[in-house]
């Protein structure tokens, strides 16, 4: 498999399978998919079956299911129905279909740079005498941002401008065009007259009728396209273009595709080929996930199908591995949104404090704030970007934002404690809302951490490890950028917090963590993944950080298909319940750091085994969760960023080990590959302006390095200066003899 993993085809069927979901994206459109060949997507979500399938740009949901069915004569086919072969790659897809005397190729492209979706069918003839047939496209305008699953408006305007359907509602619009030109149009079942309407609107079904000779190919092809309302109006003519380059559409997104992958890092694990090909297939699923909707914002979405917008929390969790994909760009530029929307004032309505990050974007903008870990992350997020690139100066218009983020972190340490106290925050909001609505949906986040279903308040232990990060990462910033007094009240800061958690969280009973601490009424006692975080940042003495490790790894916590939220020996377990005993992927990336951390390799690749399992049986996909008791995919989205871009750092930081230092010019490398392989390899990786290839044996670690200036390479505790266009060797340090 090693070498021969085809980077851009994901799915290959010759049979329908209505269970496949297939995604196809760009920056600012998406498309769902069935394995069928429809434009159609069921999943279970929040214990009901809802269709996800269709059209979405710029973060707003176009379309609900888009049908399209080919009549000759009394007959009727319908694409899964007649499927012969299909083949999905990331940003297209291309069917087969046999339908009596006609063969039809379907082809789905993202069209890149536009919020817009291009669709054709053509038609060959097997027969001897003309064929007529009517194509139907039919699919029900939804017209809303990708909020709450299942929500969207209730009216709707419709209006002709020749040769477009044009839909709009509440700011969101949607453009059809064809080629050829839309012959027949009904709305609702009902023929239209072509004048505007303004109603509730279920279906809009539009027809054209072809003649086919013999050996004749004849196409019809469809470009819908919208999101917010300003794109339809101000670039009427996007469809009209995109169709006379209809021939084009599949070599622009392999272009684009292809380009990017060419970019990023290739890793060899001859003697783990599974764990090769999922990385392979992690990396183009993280791509994928890539969006720059408008003009105001840009970053990657959260995931597909119902989080198809830029959530904070889960964005800073995919930045890393994209920095290790040679992304950096990509990486300062979202960083640069994310602050862009710091608030600035305290904001009741949207949950918001001075200094604290957002917890969610979309076009519009529309923002929301009320999380107690979101801002903790991108201090360290600044802080990585320096050390992997060696752009000091890049950090510089960041941080007034990262000054401010910490003083919104400081106001919440309880003085009691003096811990950071998380929780309460969505409680603000709706209470400032409470006269102004009369209607609830959802749930009380009263966490409002990741786990924000289940109330761990007041000082939950990965709040207090992320606060730790915070400070490290405004030390480490203001050493490189000054002042000092900065530097040294940070690093007080972050060893004072180190030592009272290892002090107050320690669960000797257990062996563990407690999950948090209560103001009043002591520690809560229930054994969860997220002390995990704890032992990975190194804030634990060895024994108990192996410890935690050891006790997160026994049955009730760790399966055979990943990490629960939740011990199923814990009274308030639920094989079901989204936080409280479902597997999620993360928690079992969170695992195989932690194992890495207190040197269980052996573990820690096995961890990092079960999630690539997940990604190669999904097709290149990465569920955000499962049922506790069985290896089912359970009110999940099929692919999560933070399901994806977790394993994919520590493949980097943990399995090849490595710690960059890029201002100093320093590179530790120190793997963490099992006795029995053989050979590793990593090419192109970028560091401090150049490019690093490593090739690891048993016999020492290989570095070529193209920097523009030395580089220092420490391996096993051994050191090596390898100049700008050179090349040297790390043997590996000798067996220390038992003490």
């Amino acid at each position: 498999m090693s070498g021969a993993i085809d980077t851009d085809l994901l799915v290959a069927l010759d049979r329908p399978d209505p269970s496949r979901p297939i995604l196809l994206s760009g920056l600012a459109a998406a498309a769902l998919f069935d394995g069928a060949g429809e434009a159609v997507c069921l999943r279970e979500t929040r214990g009901g079956m809802l269709d996800w399938g269709g059209v979405y740009g710029q973060g707003v949901r176009l379309t609900g299911p888009w049908h399209l069915r080919v009549g000759l004569g009394s007959n009727v086919f319908t694409l899964a129905a007649t499927l012969d072969r299909l083949g999905a790659r990331r940003g297209r897809l291309e069917t087969r279909h046999e339908m009596s005397e006609l063969t039809v190729v379907q082809e789905v492209a993202i069209l890149p740079g536009a919020p817009a979706v291009g669709r054709r069918l053509t038609f060959a003839s097997r027969g001897t005498a003309p064929i007529e047939v009517v194509v139907e496209s039919e699919f029900a305008p939804y017209l809303a941002p990708v909020l709450v699953e299942g929500i969207k408006p209730y009216r709707y305007g419709l209006r002709r401008r020749d040769p477009s359907l044009e839909i709009r509602s509440h700011g969101f619009g949607l453009r059809l065009d064809s080629d050829p030109k839309i012959e027949g149009v009904a709305v609702n079942g009902a023929p239209w007259d072509g004048r505007e309407l303004e109603g509730e609107i279920g279906a809009i079904t539009t027809s054209h009728r072809l003649r086919i000779a013999p050996g004749q190919a004849v196409d019809v092809a469809w470009v819908l396209a919208g999101g917010l309302e300003r794109v339809i109006e101000t670039d009427p003519d996007l469809g009209r273009r995109a169709l006379d380059r209809r021939a084009a559409w599949a070599p622009a997104v392999e272009q684009e595709w292809r380009l990017w992958i060419a970019g990023t890092p290739t890793l060899r694990f001859p003697d783990d080929p599974r764990l090769e090909a999922a990385y392979v297939r992690a990396r183009s699923a993280l791509r994928a996930l890539y969006t720059a909707p408008d003009g105001d914002l840009l970053g990657l979405v959260a995931g597909f199908p119902w989080y198809a917008a830029l959530w904070c929390r889960d964005l800073a969790w995919m930045l890393p591995a994209v920095l290790w994909l040679g992304d950096d760009a990509w990486f300062e530029e979202s960083l640069r949104c994310v602050f862009r929307y710091q608030a600035g004032a305290h904001l009741p309505l949207l949950g918001a404090e001075v200094g604290e990050l957002p917890m969610q974007l979309s076009p519009g903008p529309i923002f929301l704030y009320g999380t107690s870990d979101t801002t903790l992350y991108y201090p360290d997020l600044l802080r990585r970007l320096v050390d992997v690139t060696g752009r000091v100066g890049a950090a510089v218009p960041f941080l007034d934002h990262v000054a401010r983020a910490l003083a919104w972190a400081r106001a919440k340490v309880a003085p009691e404690s003096g811990l950071l106290r998380n929780g309460g925050e969505v409680l603000e909001l709706r209470d400032a809302a409470a006269a102004l609505s009369t209607t609830r949906y959802g749930f009380d986040a009263l966490d409002t951490t990741i786990w924000d279903s289940t109330d761990r308040r007041d000082h939950a232990v990965d709040v207090q490890t992320l606060f730790h990060s915070a400070l490290v990462a405004q030390a480490r910033l203001a050493r490189l950028t000054g002042p000092a007094e900065v530097a040294d009240a940070a690093e007080r800061e972050a060893a004072v917090l180190a030592d009272r958690l290892a002090a107050t969280y320690w669960w000797q009973s257990e062996g563990y963590l407690y999950d948090s601490l209560r103001s009043t009424g002591g520690p809560v006692a229930r054994v969860r993944p997220n002390a995990l975080r704890a032992v990975a940042a190194g804030l634990l003495p060895p024994a108990q950080a192996r410890a935690v490790v050891e006790r997160a790894a026994r049955a009730d916590v760790t399966t055979p298909w990943g990490v629960r939220t939740l011990s199923s020996a814990d009274t308030g377990y639920d094989p079901e319940a989204y936080h409280d005993g479902q597997v999620w992927t993360i928690a079992t990336a969170w695992a195989a750091e932690a194992a890495f951390a207190v040197g269980d390799g052996a573990r820690g690749l096995a961890y990092l085994g079960t999630i690539a399992d997940r990604i190669l049986d999904e097709g290149g996909l990465a569920n955000e969760c499962y049922r506790g008791d069985r290896p089912a995919a359970f009110d999940s989205c099929f692919l999560l960023g933070f399901s994806i871009a977790p394993f994919l750092t520590v493949l980097f930081e943990r399995l090849w080990g490595i710690r960059p230092l890029a201002p100093e010019g320093v590179l530790t490398v120190d793997p963490a590959f099992p006795p029995g392989w053989r050979h590793a390899a990593l090419r192109a990786l970028r560091f401090a302006g150049g490019r690093v290839d490593l090739d690891w044996t048993p016999s020492g670690l290989a570095v070529v390095w193209s920097g523009p200036r030395a580089l220092t390479l420490r391996s096993g505790g051994r050191e090596v200066i390898v100049p700008p266009g050179g090349t040297a060797t790390v043997a590996p340090a000798p067996p220390q003899k038992p003490s």
